[in-house]
């Protein structure tokens, strides 16, 4: 990941209200790992097709993994584990203009029932449009893209 993306998990609604939106079981020893959210709830057969909508396909390294968009700006990752989804997520450009993507992103989470989770601020939000922009501008990407200089500053002060 850049250090201009933020990435954005889909996470089911289900897992997440059984769970009272914690985020802990999602991480272990070797960091965040959602795909115990979705062994129980998987997308239905045809959740590619939301996704085509909003980026083009990518061509992808692994036959588990699904791309759209393009790794170094906005993309979307699908991770299966013997055919079924482990994870969902997109990553934003910050240094554009992506209202547009993040309306879809939201919209496509409404489609999926699915919750969202912004990994870097260990948070999970039902997918609003409102409050996904309140965490994205909170993110380190939106810190690193408003001032560089500032950020590499702070970082070594850490």
């Amino acid at each position: 990941m850049a250090v201009w993306q933020v990435t954005i998990d889909f996470i089911p609604l289900q897992w997440v209200v059984q769970n009272g939106f914690k985020t802990e079981e999602l991480y272990g020893d070797d960091g965040f790992d959602p795909s115990c959210t979705w062994i129980d709830q998987q997308p239905r057969d045809n959740f590619e097709k939301v996704f085509d909508a909003i980026l083009p396909r990518y061509e992808s390294w692994s036959k588990d993994l699904t791309l759209w968009g393009d790794t170094k700006t906005n993309d979307i990752s699908v991770w299966r584990d013997d055919a079924n989804v482990s994870s969902i997520d997109f990553r934003l450009d910050l240094r554009e203009n992506n209202v547009s993507l993040i309306s879809s992103l939201v919209d496509s989470a409404i489609s999926l029932n699915c919750a969202l989770f912004i990994p870097g601020q260990h948070v999970i939000i039902r997918p609003n449009i409102f409050e996904l922009k309140k965490y994205i501008l909170q993110s380190s990407a939106a810190k690193y893209v408003n001032n560089p200089e500032a950020f590499f500053n702070n970082a070594e002060s850490e």
